[in-house]
């Protein structure tokens, strides 16, 4: 007999297939709105929530991220095609000693929007910046490779012994902890641009968090793109920076992003020709936009992983035992087969397949089918104390708003109620309000996901240093840190992901954190729009995109 868990599921995704069919039907003829935008040469793209912030030193989300690197340019820039090649940036050529410990950046001719010129001693103020104990950056510990980095944000050591110095305006001296050939993959990130500091000073300081110079009307940059018009919760758009040292090369006259949630919201507006790329399909509405529009519908590999943080400073959630049975409680395969709609593959391991690493599975989760996990779950919690769930407290599980989250939570919380015998409440937040509890901690259980920073697997397992910025679950061991830190400044390939597999193992023995799949990113794109190309990283230089021509119709 089917559960009510796949009763309800199934019906969900009827309807929302349903709503899908009648709405790609009731298309108008006329001309859209996506391709007025494109006549005018203007890129139109889903993504996802309203920005938290435009400064890059307090920015954490991915929906943040592709705003500022469309604004800001670092050392190097990505390739539009190739995953992992580099391209000049801020720094025009390299070069670094025997065993890439030491770098030397040698920066062009270039100048910020307003004609200032960008100079190493940004790139100097930007690091010290984010890496100031009082300014308490989250993504600081991004920086953490260069030499006295940590121990200067911990407030134990002193600026002057961080391995940054700017030799003179054009030349930047990077000084690592160790052997470190993977730099360039690390500087791509946004908290390794530099930073206008004659704006930041003149509009607050280094330290002032508040500052106005992100705003509209104070925006100084050096990337392809400035800041140019912003609606809250209806568009942000930047245009072309005339400024740009390879302004002629920008395929398009600039992009609008739009911050929308809900997936059917934004696969209605796509259908309807009101943008060009989506940021993602829904997981029900995945089989009709891939039968119905396959030349529109996109599914690549993303270097992400979705799961579910645990708060381990509550009780009972800072019992092993209590978090091993959530875990083995869970059907990963269901979860993906009839909630994800097979956009993601199951997993009991936190960093995805890639970049040559393969993390292991948690022993507790070893060599079992499904009954024997269920039955392991019932046995761990009842030696916690809650046989068949009794006096278990009703804990909470925080969610976004996304519908997609919000159906997952549903078929967790009744996979819990049904093995375990214990009840969870569902809290769906608006994106601004989970993000803040999550940070402070406000919450028993958190839906998470994680995209690669980089591509290498420490961008996946640092996050579990203990009082890490973006951890936030209160777990730390001194064994995972022990194995983190031996990483950092091991030259062997192979020794350096053998250190960060021990680290991630000793987390996912703990499971402060629930794996639950590894995602792919499924989405909508108009087959007329060119320099857009699958990557693992969804690190798209908009630049090089673009527009369909006129005749070119959805």
């Amino acid at each position: 007999m089917e559960s009510g868990i796949l009763r309800r599921v199934r019906t969900y995704g009827f309807i929302a297939a349903l709503v899908g069919a009648l709405v790609l039907s009731s298309c108008g003829d006329g001309r859209s709105s996506a391709e007025k935008f494109a006549e005018q040469g203007i890129l139109v793209v889903g993504n996802n929530a309203e920005p938290q912030s435009l400064d890059p030193h307090k920015a954490t989300a991915v929906a943040d991220g592709k705003i500022i690197s469309a604004l800001l340019e670092g050392l190097v820039r990505p390739d539009a095609r190739v995953e992992g090649q580099v391209h000049p940036g801020m720094a025009e050529r390299w070069e670094h000693n025997a065993d890439a410990s030491e770098w030397i950046f040698h920066l062009r001719e270039a100048v910020w929007s307003d004609g200032t010129p960008v100079t190493a001693h940004d790139f100097v103020y930007a690091y010290r910046r984010l890496l100031h104990p009082a300014f308490a950056g989250r993504y600081a510990e991004m920086l953490y490779p260069l030499k006295g980095a940590e121990a200067y944000n911990k407030g134990q050591g002193s600026w002057e012994a961080v391995g940054v110095a700017a030799l003179d305006d054009h030349t930047l001296r990077l000084t690592l902890n160790g052997p470190t050939p993977h730099l360039l993959q690390l500087v791509q990130h946004y908290t390794w641009y530099p930073l206008p500091a004659h704006r930041v000073e003149a509009l607050g300081g280094m330290l002032d968090r508040r500052s106005r110079w992100t705003h509209l009307e104070h925006w100084v940059g050096n990337g392809a793109y400035v800041y140019s018009g912003h609606r809250f919760n209806d568009f942000l758009s930047v245009s072309p920076n005339a400024r740009y040292w390879r302004a002629d090369e920008v395929r398009n006259r600039g992009v609008r992003f739009l911050p929308i949630v809900n997936g059917y919201t934004e696969t209605r507006m796509y259908y309807g020709g009101k943008l060009h790329i989506t940021n993602n399909v829904p997981p029900e509405m995945l089989s009709h936009a891939a039968q119905k529009v396959p030349n529109h519908f996109c599914k690549d590999p993303y270097y992400c992983t979705i799961f579910y943080r645990l708060n381990t400073t509550r009780p009972p959630l800072n019992d092993e035992r209590v978090r091993h049975a959530l875990s083995l409680a869970i059907d990963r395969e269901t979860l993906v087969d009839k909630v994800v709609r097979g956009a993601g593959k199951p997993t009991a391991s936190f960093t995805p397949v890639g970049a040559g690493y393969a993390a292991g599975t948690p022993a507790f989760m070893q060599a079992s089918t499904a009954q024997e996990r269920r039955e392991r779950a019932r046995r761990l919690l009842a030696e916690a104390g809650y046989a068949d769930g009794k006096n278990f407290p009703v804990l909470e599980l925080m969610t976004t708003s996304r519908d997609v989250q919000r159906v997952m939570a549903e078929t967790i919380q009744a996979m819990w109620k049904e093995v375990l015998g214990i009840h969870v409440e569902i809290r769906s937040c608006e994106w601004t309000a989970y993000k803040s509890a999550q940070q402070s901690m406000q919450y028993d259980i958190s839906s998470s996901s994680w995209s690669g920073d980089y591509l290498d697997p420490s961008t996946f397992v640092e996050l579990w240093r203990s009082g890490g910025g973006n951890n936030c679950t209160g777990w730390g061991n001194p064994a995972c840190d022990a194995a983190l830190q031996a990483a950092r400044v091991c030259g062997d390939a192979a020794e350096r992901a053998a250190l960060l597999r021990r680290a991630e193992q000793v987390m996912l023995e703990a499971q402060p954190i629930i794996p639950l799949y590894t995602s792919e990113r499924t989405y909508l794109k108009h087959p007329g729009i060119t320099g857009w190309h699958p990557l693992m990283l969804d690190n798209h230089p908009l630049d090089a995109v673009q527009l369909p021509t006129p005749d070119t119709k959805p």
